[in-house]
């Protein structure tokens, strides 16, 4: 089955769900907490997630959905990004990277 990374809060994680991009918690700019993508959650490493006050984290989950609906989503992430960059000059590297990260983010 296919596989989509979802970005959901620490408190809805549990223990055996697995980390779909590395997970990186900084206090004051140094890091003092990390996991790589494909590490399985614990209760041990969800504990020191929470008390390093990490918010979010990445899972990789089923992806039950159909390739229609897939392309549904897409098409309809698109068109929302497209009204919010409608001002945005997207032949500038810099926005057309933006636009390129937030669909892509948008799109998992």
């Amino acid at each position: 089955m296919r596989q989509r990374l979802h970005y959901i809060p620490i408190s809805d994680a549990v223990e055996g769900m697995v980390l779909g991009a590395p997970l990186a918690i900084a206090d004051h700019g140094v890091t003092n907490f990390t996991l790589p993508a494909g590490n399985p959650l614990t209760e041990g490493n969800l504990h020191q997630i929470a008390m390093r006050h990490g918010e979010f984290v990445c899972i990789r989950e089923d992806d039950s959905r159909s390739d229609a609906e897939r392309d549904a989503d897409l098409a309809r992430e698109t068109a929302r990004l497209d009204r919010i960059f409608a001002q945005a000059d997207r032949s500038q590297p810099a926005l057309a990277a933006l636009y390129a990260a937030v669909l892509a983010y948008r799109s998992l």
